[in-house]
């Protein structure tokens, strides 16, 4: 598949033009020494076809005075159509004769086409037989022509009735094919309406196309729209640089950027035009390795291409660019694109085969109106633009029944989407209703069980309270009878009194057991919660103190009330169990005799409590087990104890938000370090 069909067709003109030799283009031309035809005026439009003699120069050395010298018109060879010299470096000399009718107007208008050709001057005869020269071409400003339009134009007056003489130079760097036309001005003028309509109403077309496959690409996210609206867009350039639009309205005063401009919009149309049929066939999901290679390959092209117009010109870059397009990019495009093209859905499919046809169609009537085989109309003048238009209506066509399939498959989607949502929300109702009963018979079995715990619970309770109290009553008899019979025994031995001392230490400890682990004030503590409010500290330690001190064994206690804060912010329910429990293991697990210190302070953000000892220390491998629950050391051996005590301290410290660590060294006593938060100091912060 080709590129765009407008400058394709163009380059493959002057490519088959350049193969093909002067006496093609110039086929039934008679001898040097035929007459030459005098074309008589009658109508508002007449064509020369047939009615000029060239002359080509290939040295491009002769001048007007040798060609409108006598000897020299021999040399001129009359064309029964029109030229086709192909390209050609040379200058090329045009001669026609023409006579007016008395009834048409002296002011002519000779229209040269194509608009490519860069140079042409028309030499008019005057009154005393001289010439006036007269310049246009693609290669002259607007400004410095006779009249403003797209294809070279001269103003010329048919003085009288009689025959009269006109030379035409042409000098372009392009394909050598001009066509003369004479017009009355007014039907100029209505033609140029008339084509300005078609134009207006061709851009139009592709305007909306344009604007349409955008807005497909915006509403549906395929990429297809967006190439195909690309694509259209550079053909709309195309058809404007290649009618010479685009230099009548873009640079009438820059011929030079006119030509720059439509090198590198063709170089650009040439990657559109790939890259739109390659997703119009798909060839990005089938083949999409190949696809990113080949693209790439023709992008680099492009740039190439795009390159050279700019640094080695226009002509010579187009003329490089129609070979490799003839013999490479085109027929490897369509080689490649023709299995998956003949493979695809039916709309696709046709719309190759139709699409290719009407191009080759197009070719064929372009290269025959060249070489003057058919007819000259506005049908075949303009084969190619209308082949370019039902091109894009088809193709169109195509991918709009891409988006109807697309819709449908989107509807049949949404339809079982809408099946599917309905059967499982039906699912996950019954799904619903099954987990609501199971949930509820899990609850009822939760409530079941709660209240069987509360009720477990508060047997619980009553049974400490019971034993605890039926165990106060025999520990405050034996702790009576041990005071009286230490007033009864009066001066007896040392070593009776000390027993009863013992005695009564022990019954005083078991009380104190009893006040700090079965009492129902110290559960209550621990379900309610913490409390925290502001609390003395003093008496909070005075009262572990005390409470050790029924275990102590010669034990010495040091209250160390410098720098002590007088006042914090905690539980006293809390954290008096806490000192209590720290003191009592400080008395429990040091040797008679040993010191037991209880000190504090205030912290930047807090307050920092510590009950240390000079025992033996704590041994490295037990200090990472210490606070674990049930664990008990080696010097815990000997003395009664679950385990519990410490785990319950740090649990107790970390619901007041602070934290309980060991700071211990063999042979060096321990220090069981407490922080408390301040919490406006922390708030603060």
């Amino acid at each position: 598949m080709p590129a765009a069909v407008r400058f394709l067709l163009s380059l493959l003109m002057s490519f088959l033009a350049w193969t093909l030799p002067v006496a093609c283009g110039s086929a039934g031309a008679a001898s040097a020494q035929a007459p030459m035809r005098t074309l008589f005026l009658d109508h508002g439009r007449e064509d020369l076809r047939g009615h000029v003699s060239v002359l080509i120069d290939a040295t491009k050395s002769l001048k007007f005075r040798d060609v409108s010298d006598a000897a020299h018109r021999r040399d001129f060879t009359h064309l029964d159509s029109d030229l086709n010299a192909g390209l050609l470096d040379a200058t090329v000399w045009l001669r026609f004769e023409v006579q007016r009718a008395p009834r048409r107007g002296q002011e002519w208008w000779l229209e040269v086409q194509p608009n490519t050709i860069e140079r042409a001057v028309l030499y008019v005869p005057d009154f005393d037989g001289n010439y006036s020269a007269y310049v246009s071409g693609s290669a002259i400003p607007f400004s410095q022509r006779d009249l403003r339009y797209r294809n070279p134009m001269f103003k010329l007056h048919v003085w009288s009735t009689r025959p009269q003489v006109f030379y035409l130079k042409v000098k372009t760097r392009g394909s050598v094919a001009p066509r003369l036309t004479l017009w009355q001005p007014a039907e100029f003028l209505d033609a140029v309406g008339r084509e300005q309509t078609a134009f207006g109403l061709y851009l139009g077309v592709y305007a909306m196309l344009v604007l349409a496959s955008f807005w497909f690409e915006r509403a549906l996210r395929d990429g297809v729209y967006r190439s195909f609206g690309v694509y259209v867009f550079c053909c709309m350039l195309l058809m404007l640089g290649d009618t010479g639009l685009l230099f009548q309205y873009a640079f009438p005063e820059h011929p030079l950027w006119a030509r720059t401009a439509f090198g590198l919009i063709i170089a650009f149309s040439l990657y559109a035009c790939v890259d739109f049929l390659f997703r119009f066939l798909d060839m990005p999901r089938r083949y999409p390795r190949l696809t990113r290679r080949y693209l790439g390959a023709v992008g680099i092209f492009s740039l190439l291409v795009a390159a050279g117009v700019l640094i080695a010109g226009y002509v010579e870059t187009i003329r490089v660019l129609s070979v490799a397009l003839t013999f490479f990019v085109a027929p490897l495009t369509f080689a490649l694109l023709v299995k998956p093209a003949l493979d695809s859905v039916q709309e696709v499919r046709y719309a190759f085969l139709i699409t290719g046809v009407l191009m080759f169609v197009g070719l064929m009537v372009q290269f025959l109106l060249r070489l003057g085989y058919i007819e000259r109309n506005w049908i075949t003048e303009y084969s190619a633009v209308i082949a370019s238009l039902v091109f894009f209506l088809i193709i169109y066509y195509a991918i709009s029944r891409r988006y109807y399939a697309m819709r449908a498959a989107k509807d049949a989607a949404q339809k079982k989407l809408l099946e599917i949502s309905h059967r499982t929300e039906m699912q996950l109702e019954q799904q619903v209703a099954a987990r609501t009963e199971d949930l509820q018979q899990a609850m009822a079995t939760v409530e079941h069980a709660l209240a069987q715990e509360r009720a477990a619970y508060e047997e619980q309770r009553q049974f400490i309270a019971t034993v605890s109290h039926e165990l106060r009553t025999p520990l405050a008899v034996i702790d009576a009878t041990a005071q009286n019979l230490t007033r009864d025994v009066g001066q007896a031995s040392a070593k009776a009194l000390m027993r009863l001392e013992k005695i009564r230490q022990a019954s005083e400890r078991l009380s104190s057991l009893f006040d700090i682990y079965l009492s129902s004030n110290r559960l209550d503590v621990l379900s309610r919660g913490t409390a925290p409010t502001d609390v003395s500290l003093l008496p909070l330690l005075e009262d572990a103190i005390a409470a050790a001190q029924p275990l102590a064994d010669r034990h010495r206690f040091i209250l160390e009330q410098e720098g002590m804060p007088s006042r914090i912010w905690s539980d006293p329910d809390l954290l008096r169990l806490v000192l209590r429990t720290l003191a009592d293991n400080a008395v429990k697990y040091t040797p008679s005799g040993s010191t037991v210190r209880l000190r504090a302070a205030m912290q930047e953000d807090g307050w920092r409590i510590e009950i240390a000892d000079d025992g033996p220390g704590i041994p490295e491998d037990e200090q990472g087990l210490i606070f674990e629950r049930f664990f008990r050391g080696r010097a815990a051996s000997g003395n009664p104890g679950s385990g519990l005590g410490l785990a319950l301290a740090r649990r107790l410290v970390e619901m007041l938000g602070g934290t309980l660590i060991l700071d211990t060294q063999i042979r060096q006593g321990a220090t069981f370090r407490i922080w408390l938060p301040d919490p406006s100091r922390v708030s603060e912060a």
